[in-house]
């Protein structure tokens, strides 16, 4: 059993051994790492930099970079319609005088569409006077035409009214007339009849004369009843058939009167139409020549007042990476394009773009202060003014 006992002790104080060995490792380690960082300070802790704490402000600062723009400042644009090429551009920097070329813009398609409307324009004039002339011409014959129908049936008119007051009453008593004068002939050739049979009866005139009287008288009958034929055909027929026929006259020159009157007046209007048409024309094609030769006006800009150019596509912040092109001759150029920026005053802003995740530290009134790269070592001091409420589209 005591064999047994001492071989049960001799595992333990193996175990024990080892663990301490660990233990006396650890501390040797740890004792050098003592050292080592005693070893490192050269200066005592009373020679090291130390601060006093005390209350004050917190200042919370957002840095970003921007571009310096004057608060006032002219904006000189491409007002050429379509899109045109820039021949001459004055350098960026130059301060220019009131009334110096600016830019030059590209005029050769301006020039060759300004001819082709200058041959419009005078078609359009020559057609416009000759619609002018073809009115008073149409008016003037209107007139004619007018005149000559009424003439007509003025004529007419009085034509009617001429045998029916004049010349019918006229005929009718001629015939009245002319058989008063037949009865007379055959009373005066019935009374010689009658003297001559007596004479006859006595012997004192021959056979041959008085067949003669009694012919006289058959023929102051047949003319007595020729006249009052004649009469009666005048108040029966030929009255009528020629009141008839110049009533007629009458109702035909009023109507052609007025068919006349109704042309005239309806090619007068139709002139007149044309006239308008080819006006409007003439003065459509007229304000399109006038439109083109102030286009040919604005190829050339000229500084409204003194001052520093600055290109606006130096000035302008935003876009994409790679999308603004500088403004430079060659370039073709877009209507309504910002081109040139002419600073007013002395004044001037900062326009900074901050990220959004900065916006909550930053408001209107807050104080900034502005540092140019122009001008190292100089501050300048500002105030916040305003906030865009939509974020910049165009930058990432």
């Amino acid at each position: 059993m005591a064999k047994n006992n001492m071989n049960d002790e001799q595992p333990k104080r193996k175990s024990f051994r080892v663990i301490g060995a660990i233990i006396l490792a650890a501390v040797i380690g740890l004792a050098l790492i003592l050292l080592g960082t005693a070893g490192s300070s050269t200066k005592p802790t009373n020679e090291q930099a130390t601060f006093a704490a005390k209350r004050g402000p917190l200042t919370i600062s957002v840095l970003e970079s921007g571009t310096i723009k004057a608060r006032e400042q002219i904006i000189i644009k491409n007002e050429v319609e379509g899109r045109t090429s820039i021949i001459t551009l004055i350098p960026e920097g130059t301060r220019v005088k009131k009334g110096d070329l600016l830019v030059e813009l590209d005029t050769s398609t301006l020039e060759d569409t300004k001819i082709d409307q200058d041959i419009r324009t005078q078609n359009a004039e020559a057609s416009y006077i000759n619609a002018k002339e073809n009115l008073a011409v149409v008016k003037n014959q209107a007139e004619a035409d007018i005149d000559k129908a009424k003439l007509t049936f003025e004529f007419a008119q009085q034509d009617l009214d001429q045998y029916e007051q004049g010349k019918y009453p006229n005929e009718r008593t001629a015939a009245e007339n002319e058989i008063t004068l037949r009865q007379e002939e055959l009373k005066r050739a019935e009374e010689t009849l009658t003297w001559s049979q007596k004479l006859y009866d006595n012997k004192y005139i021959s056979q041959a004369e008085l067949m003669a009287d009694q012919l006289a008288v058959t023929r102051s009958k047949n003319d007595l009843v020729l006249a009052q034929n004649n009469l009666k055909l005048l108040g029966d027929f030929t009255y009528h058939r020629t009141m008839a026929q110049l009533q007629s006259d009458v109702k035909q020159a009023k109507m052609a009167l007025e068919r006349t009157e109704q042309k005239a007046k309806a090619d007068v209007v139709q002139a007149e139409a044309d006239l308008k048409a080819k006006d409007a024309e003439y003065q459509r094609q007229k304000d399109k020549l006038s439109k083109i030769e102030n286009q040919l006006g604005k190829t050339k800009i000229y500084a409204p007042a003194d001052g520093l150019v600055i290109y606006a596509t130096s000035a302008q912040t935003g876009g994409f990476r790679g999308s603004q092109q500088p403004l430079e001759e060659g370039q073709e150029v877009r209507e309504r394009q910002e081109l040139i920026y002419l600073p007013t005053t002395e004044s001037a802003m900062a326009e900074v773009p901050i990220h959004e995740s900065s916006l909550q530290k930053v408001r209107i009134g807050l104080p900034a202060i502005i540092t140019v790269d122009a001008l190292p070592g100089k501050k300048f001091l500002g105030r916040m003014e305003s906030i865009a409420p939509l974020p910049d589209a165009r930058s990432m």
